[in-house]
Order: C-alpha cells, then structure tokens, then sequence
C-alpha cells in the first residue's frame, strides 16, 4: 500500500506519494485545472503533465498517476 498524503484546497489539488517522493498538484488556473508533476524534494522542478476542466478530473488523473506510480 502506498503511503500518500492528499491535500485539498478551492484553487489547489496536491497528492504526496512518500514511498516514492513524487509529488502531483493541479492549480486552477481561469475556468480549468493544470496539472504538475515532481519530485517532493525539487517543488521549483515539477513538470507540467496536463489540463483538465473540473476538480474531479484532477482527481481522476490522481488516481491514474497512483496506479502508474504502483506497477
């Protein structure tokens, strides 16, 4: 089971995966979300991984990355 820590906010979606030191945060950015990637350590490294339109695709894409980051 992975250890990860999830934080929620209006304009700020961030999932900490600490087994691996990855970090995954979407801010709003107008009507949709931008999506980042990282390393926990590196917050001036994150890479952009995409856009989505609401909060529950932001969370889609989080759990996507969490099955990723498990194989």
């Amino acid at each position: 089971m992975a250890d990860l820590q999830l934080d929620f906010d209006d304009d700020l979606i961030a999932v900490d995966d600490h087994d691996r030191q990855q970090r995954l945060m979407a801010a709003r950015d107008g009507d949709g979300w931008t999506i980042f990637e990282g390393s926990i350590n590196g917050s001036q490294s994150l890479s952009k991984r995409g856009s989505v339109e609401t909060a529950n695709q932001v969370l889609v894409a989080a759990l996507q990355w969490v099955a990723e980051n498990d194989e």
